[in-house]
């Protein structure tokens, strides 16, 4: 999989917005973010201050310098500040990057009311940029002026969706959280629409969290993901940044990265997660141990290995009545009831290590299973990002090994607190489905 995703869009010093949102939420998520600066902005995490568009010329420059050094998996704009950028980007699109994922989040207002664009440029959008996106991701108010149209409950929402859609967008996911209530959001396709409810976290304002939803959703569109799952998981991303954020004077910053931490002043001895022996990209032996911050350094291709988020699947192995539970027998939460699972090998996808794992702790083969979506969570581990995996169908009979010391049924509502907060999650959305 190609791991370089493209961002044009806006600075943001306070670093809850922008390019800095759309970097840490591609890092996040298992890719490489390119920024191409569009415009400067002076702004904190309650308000735009100020702006200025950079030159098209050095805009086009910026893209030419990425595409030049390989290909992309996808690509996002959020603010363009002016509208010989969006009609310099909608050629370079044209020309350079069609057939793969575009989204567009068509910034024009801030988060405090003030314009982010200059005279002309929604008709701009409208004629040349909507038209090239794979998906549009408009908040109510920007919804309602590329559509025309006012919205005041859901169905507004899906009748501006399909105006949009009209216009040549491929699907349009309108973000309801301007609406009074628990916001929804409404993924519209030319030939269907899906809703995504949710409660709110807060009902104080987190600055970014518009640029992050676009921002995942980019990744996991870039990653094969379908249009509803991509939009599903990029939800529950932003949901997970908005629990983590940031208290700052002026508002709050969203949590974007879960936080490694200092390592233990008095280490057990074991180790949790042992490094990479070869380089995921170039494949050559690492040589040389990780530094004091965890990262890996690869000689031969320059590429840099982060310890954070690490790769892992959780398997939600069940039927209609009982949930398949393991107890730990390692340390981190020895002694303690949790979903089995593990981390992927070097090359590995979350199915093969979803059969690997089930296989050495409970004796359990695979003989179907589905990818349900992401999970993150923070851990003794570090950052994990989980592939959760269900289970329907297996055969053998239970025998606790590896990492566990005792394999057991437990009926669905009368699970205990769980290992990992994920596990509790997962469980917990399981016994509302029954």
């Amino acid at each position: 999989m190609n791991e370089v995703l493209l961002f044009i869009g806006g600075t943001d010093p306070s670093g809850g917005a922008g390019l800095p949102a759309d970097l840490k939420t591609a890092s996040a998520l298992g890719f490489h973010g390119c920024p191409a600066v569009s415009a400067l902005t002076i702004q904190n995490s309650g308000n735009v201050l100020s702006w200025e568009a950079v030159a098209s010329a050095i805009l086009v420059a910026q893209l030419r310098a990425v595409c030049d050094d390989g290909p992309l998996a996808g690509v996002k704009s959020g603010m363009l500040g002016s509208t010989e950028n969006a009609s310099a980007l909608a050629g370079f699109i044209r020309k350079e990057l069609s057939g793969i994922p575009y989204i567009l989040d068509p910034v024009l207002t801030a988060g405090g009311g003030g314009s982010l664009v200059s005279s002309g440029m929604v008709d701009l959008l409208r004629d040349e940029l909507v038209p090239l996106c794979t998906l549009c991701t408009p908040n109510i108010d920007e919804a309602e002026i590329l559509s025309g149209t006012s919205i005041a409950d859901t169905e507004d929402m899906i009748e501006a969706g399909r105006a949009i859609i009209r216009l040549g967008a491929e699907a349009v996911l309108v973000k309801g959280g301007h609406l009074s209530g628990d916001p929804v959001d409404i993924l519209v396709t030319e030939k269907d629409y899906a809703k995504f409810s949710g409660s709110r976290i807060t009902g104080e304002n987190v600055h970014g969290t518009g640029c992050t939803l676009a921002a995942a959703c980019t990744a996991l569109l870039a990653a094969g993901f379908p249009m509803e799952t991509a939009v599903r998981d990029g939800r529950q991303y932003v949901r997970r940044v908005i629990a983590r954020r940031i208290g700052r004077v002026h508002g709050n910053l969203p949590g974007h990265s879960p936080g490694a931490g200092p390592l233990p002043l008095s280490p057990d001895g074991s180790s949790f997660y042992l490094p990479p022996a070869f380089c995921g990209m170039c494949g050559k032996p690492m040589g040389k141990s990780p530094g004091e911050h965890g990262h890996l350094f690869c000689g031969k291709c320059g590429f840099i290995h982060y310890r954070n988020p690490l790769p892992a699947v959780v398997l939600m192995v069940h039927d209609d009545e009982r949930i398949l539970l393991v107890r730990r027998a390692v340390q981190p939460k020895k002694g303690m009831l949790s979903l089995p699972g593990g981390f992927l090998e070097t090359g590995e996808t979350p199915f093969e290590c979803g059969f690997r794992e089930l296989l050495e702790e409970t004796g359990l083969q695979i003989r179907e299973s589905r990818l349900l979506g992401l999970e993150t969570d923070l851990t003794a581990y570090g950052g994990i990002l989980l592939a959760v995996l269900e289970v329907r169908d297996w055969e053998g009979a239970p025998i606790a090994g590896d990492d566990a010391s005792e394999v057991m049924w437990c009926p669905i509502r009368e699970v205990p607190e769980l290992a990992f907060s994920a596990h509790n999650r997962l469980v917990e959305k399981l016994a509302n489905t029954q």
